[in-house]
């Protein structure tokens, strides 16, 4: 068929059906903008990572990286840049900070280069002369960052790095022009020999970049494990981006899933629309039919039709999601900002449109293709004269539906009992489980109001039942809206709260165990991972009488494998050295015994299962200095997703080869409240300090706080999908309504008042809602525990 003649049908179908034409593209286009800005707003923090890498190391390969915060010596950047097939090398100083400044205080990372950083390609000195950075004793800050902290060029910025404050004169404000995709991320660029300087690190650096011949990579990477000699690790430059992968997954996961049933929602919207343009449909094709044309004529302007209103209705949703992305869906990195320098601009890439275009055209298909199936079954005159309203309805086959129900609902129990990584495939199963069950369940009901209703005079029950069982595909798909909204919803903040549930108690155990806590400020800092020197902070605080102990906490993040693990590591004489009520194997007071006398650790189940650990075994941990302990028990992640590895203080300070602390745990004398203390214990370190001091309760809060923000795109997803539902029954009751109209006006002639019929209609609504409503919430509590 000719594309003239696929317009004239197209533009003579849409003047006969131009309002239920307007709901079908409202319904794709909510769902495709929900799986857009979900999938922008995921990506970009993954992106952002990659440009991040990108924009330092340039075109290097390999890298040299350290296994702790305290870096390891530069010299060994001279033994890299005397290896065979070495073209450049380049040092790399990564330091957690905490910026502030007249507007505020923001946590950053510093990020320490010398000239020999350009020679490899990257954009961080990209518009600097290499001299200029060299001689520079001053700081480079993006133009966001010094926007929230309220300084300009010239003026000085206030760091405070490992519990000591510095102020450094701010060089320049740079933007895209200067330093590319670099200007969004939270930093502070300084030369490296001052950066050095201002953190106390003096001849020490975090990673060596290395740029190597072409065909000489092999030969590079095993001449640096030998330089390395088992104290640093060897790595691709792109490592960081599986890291951050890893350790993102589940949020990614969640969000996409949800996002997906969300735009299922809008699908349904899209599907009811074109239920009311069925029967024209079939009349459409009978014509054809009639014509001459065969089922190929018939499918082109079918697919003409889907297609056209697939890319239109995928262009409002792009458009839409496009501003549900920056205000709604922004990128935030919560927790994972803790352990990543990740920047927040938005990243739109090619799969994210692809993917959503591809949603929305295939949504209009099967949509539009509905009603083949029927036209083609029945002749095609019975098509022509069909009054208004008919629907050629097959009787339902319940037992094919209710076995294939029970299937999907045994794959998502063995995902359950079996495989809980597989948590995605398991709820899959569970929406189609679901979506097969309901018109069993609605017709079940529908029998069964129709066997009572004899018993009442009213004609209202015999109104409303008789329409929904007469309409069944139509009520299904309705009542299918209604499910997976409620499904999704609770499933969601179920889980929501059943986690939060956990990760509450678990908050205020890890920091119970003292009544203060000292640490080096910031926000970056949430976990206690950064090192400082303690010494003179134990000396002030001493000369503070109502303080009766003080002891040593340290801890950091340690990447084995794919995982960037976080290390707790508590004094050998905390009560408790972890929550008891996060352990999976091995007996508690066993595994406390072993972690506090030294030689033992306690690891989460994510890190166990990767290292092939079980309860007693030996291994050899990674850091810096390489160690061998045995496992005393498993526990969960701690609400750390990569997973987390506990070992005593002592252990620590000779694994990472080093006597610096990440935290100090104050206990105050017995009438002295947290408030008092910490007031006392501020006094005492000084007004310059670089150290926080909080009571255990801020902790507390503060570790809650960051959990929710982790946390919160679920709810978002929720209530977006909710307010979705809500629109697609309306607009769908709506619809059935109007396609009656001829049978409502017929029965008000028939001398049925129209209190009567609104009580039919409102039956219908009620009948829809609640048993939607009923299986969502059934199967949303399945998929609660799913996802728990």
């Amino acid at each position: 068929m000719s594309l003239r003649n696929l317009l004239w049908f197209y533009r003579r179908r849409v003047r006969a059906r131009a309002i239920q034409e307007l709901l079908a593209l409202v319904g794709i286009a909510v769902g495709v903008a929900l799986l857009f800005a979900v999938q922008v707003s995921n990506r970009s923090l993954s992106a952002s990572i990659a440009q991040l890498t990108q924009g330092l190391v340039g075109n290097a390969q390999l890298q040299l990286v350290a296994r702790g915060p305290q870096g390891f010596d530069a010299r060994l950047l001279r033994a890299v840049e005397a290896v065979d097939g070495v073209r450049a090398a380049a040092p790399l100083l990564e330091v957690p900070v905490n910026l502030r400044g007249p507007a505020g205080a923001r946590s950053a990372t510093l990020l320490a280069a010398d000239p020999s950083l350009a020679r490899l390609g990257g954009t961080l000195l990209h518009g600097y002369a290499a001299g200029r950075l060299a001689s520079l004793r001053a700081a480079v800050l993006p133009a966001p960052v010094g926007q929230a902290l309220g300084v300009h060029f010239g003026e000085s910025v206030m760091l405070q790095v490992r519990g000591r404050t510095v102020s450094a004169p701010v060089g320049a404000i740079v933007g895209h022009d200067d330093v590319g995709v670099l200007a969004d991320v939270p930093a502070v660029v300084v030369p490296l020999a001052y950066g050095q300087q201002i953190t106390g690190m003096e001849g020490r650096v975090s990673r060596v970049v290395v740029l190597a011949d072409p065909g000489r990579r092999s030969a590079v990477a095993a001449a640096l494990r030998r330089i390395a000699a088992g104290h640093v690790d060897v790595r691709d430059t792109d490592s960081d981006g599986r890291l951050f992968a890893r350790a993102a997954m589940p949020n990614d996961q969640s969000t996409a899933l949800f996002a997906a049933i969300s735009a299922m929602v809008g699908f349904l919207f899209a599907f009811n629309a074109m239920l009311l343009m069925a029967r024209e449909r079939r009349r459409l094709i009978a014509e054809l039919r009639m014509s001459g044309y065969g089922l190929g004529g018939v499918l082109e302007v079918l697919v003409f039709d889907a297609l056209v209103l697939g890319i239109v209705a995928s262009g409002v949703g792009l458009a839409l999601g496009e501003l549900l992305s920056r205000f709604v869906f922004h990128p935030a990195p919560g927790y994972l900002g803790i352990a990543f320098p990740v920047g927040t601009a938005r990243v739109v890439d090619w799969q994210a449109i692809v993917l959503a275009l591809v949603a929305g055209t295939l949504a209009a298909a099967l949509a539009a293709l509905a009603p083949l199936v029927a036209a083609f079954r029945a002749p095609a005159m019975d098509a022509v004269g069909e009054e208004a309203g008919g629907e050629a309805e097959r009787p339902l086959r319940r037992a094919p539906l209710v076995v294939s129900s029970a299937g999907c609902l045994v794959v998502t129990t063995v995902v359950l009992l079996a495989a809980p990584p597989a948590a995605t495939l398991g709820m899959v199963a569970l929406v189609a489980s679901m979506l097969l069950v309901l018109p069993v369940a609605l017709a079940s009901v529908l029998e069964l109001a129709d066997r009572q209703r004899r018993r009442i005079a009213s004609v209202v029950p015999a109104i409303a039942i008789g329409e929904l069982m007469s309409a069944h595909t139509r009520s299904v798909a309705i009542a299918a809206i209604a499910a997976i909204a409620v499904f999704g919803s609770t499933a969601i903040e179920g889980a929501h709260h059943d986690l939060q549930g956990g990760l509450d108690p678990n908050a205020r155990d890890l920091n119970a165990v003292a009544d203060l806590w000292v640490s080096p400020a910031g926000t970056s800092n949430t976990l206690a991972t950064v090192p400082f020197a303690a010494a003179d902070a134990i000396a002030r605080i001493a000369l503070v009488p109502q303080v009766t102990a003080v002891r040593v906490y340290r801890g950091s993040f340690l990447d084995m494998g794919d995982r960037r693990v976080w290390v707790i590591a508590p004094p050998s004489a905390s009560p408790r050295p972890f929550p008891s009520s996060q352990i999976v194997d091995g007996d508690l007071r066993t595994a406390v015994a072993h972690v506090r006398a030294g030689g033992w650790a306690v690891a989460s189940e994510a890190v166990a299962k990767q290292q092939g650990l079980h309860v007693g075994r030996w291994f050899t941990l990674r850091s810096p200095v390489p160690k061998r302990l045995r496992l005393a028990a498993i526990t969960t992640n701690f609400g750390w997703s990569p997973g987390t590895l506990v070992l005593n203080a002592d252990d620590y300070r000779a694994a990472w080869g080093s006597d610096q602390a990440s935290a100090l745990q104050l206990d105050l004398a017995a009438g002295v409240t947290p408030i008092q203390g910490r007031t006392l214990v501020r006094a005492a370190l000084g007004p310059d300090t670089g150290l926080a001091v909080e009571t255990a309760r801020a902790r507390e809060l503060r570790d809650r706080a960051t959990t929710r923000g982790g946390l919160s795109r679920l709810t978002q997803i929720a209530s977006l999908m909710l307010i979705a539902a809500a629109l697609a029954m309306a607009a769908a009751m709506a619809g059935m309504v109007w396609q009656r109209r001829r049978r409502l006006a017929d029965l008000k002639l028939a001398g049925i008042d129209h209190r009567q019929l609104w009580k039919a209609l409102l039956l219908e609504s009620v009948l829809l809602l609640g048993v939607g409503c009923v299986i969502g919430t059934v199967y949303g509590l399945y998929g609660e525990q799913l996802l728990n």
